[in-house]
């Protein structure tokens, strides 16, 4: 009996291993990840409008409205979202007591931002930025384009105006 039982043993010790030339595989298992991310490539444009006053002292639309600049990034994930924040022109002289009624310090305008097909927009006269959206995965130009200005039918107070446009992207909802 124990000449079978080693016997079996052997032959089932020799079946398990290769036979001489046989070929064995082995594996190496290989991952990685990318993180969702956004980038601007170009982040910033400037926007001379120059004079903004027409001859009677108000604001000459024609030196905003149509006013473009393009940014470009782009975002690797399907659910990339934009938002745009539009901060009015003030002006660095403030209304002096007592003018309020014919002057302003302040151009208030819609900027329209375009990226991957799809628009978005905000008015100056908060300081909200627009609700998220989803711009999907996407790598181009972001046209910043400013439009509907207006000073509320007053004067422009004599000064340097600034403001400004910010375009956010968050690479998820």
């Amino acid at each position: 009996m124990r000449k079978i039982l080693l016997a079996a043993t052997a032959a089932a010790t020799f079946s398990a291993m290769p036979a001489s030339g046989q070929s064995v595989t082995g594996t190496v298992n290989i991952t990685g990840s990318v993180a969702a991310k956004c980038k601007f490539v170009t982040s910033s444009q400037d926007l001379p409008l120059g004079e903004l006053a027409d001859a009677d002292g108000g604001l000459d639309t024609s030196k905003v409205d149509g006013q473009t600049r393009t940014l470009t990034g782009w975002c690797n994930n399907s659910a990339a979202t934009l938002s745009v924040k539009a901060t009015a022109l003030t002006g660095d002289q403030p209304v002096t007591s007592g003018a309020e009624a014919a002057f302003t310090d302040t151009v208030n305008y819609t900027a329209s931002v375009s990226a991957n097909g799809k628009s978005f927009s905000d008015i100056s006269t908060d300081a909200v930025a627009s609700t998220a959206a989803n711009v999907d995965m996407f790598s181009g130009n972001i046209a910043v384009t400013l439009g509907s200005s207006t000073a509320a039918s007053k004067k422009l107070v004599a000064g340097a105006y600034t403001g400004k446009v910010e375009v956010f992207l968050s690479p998820t909802v």
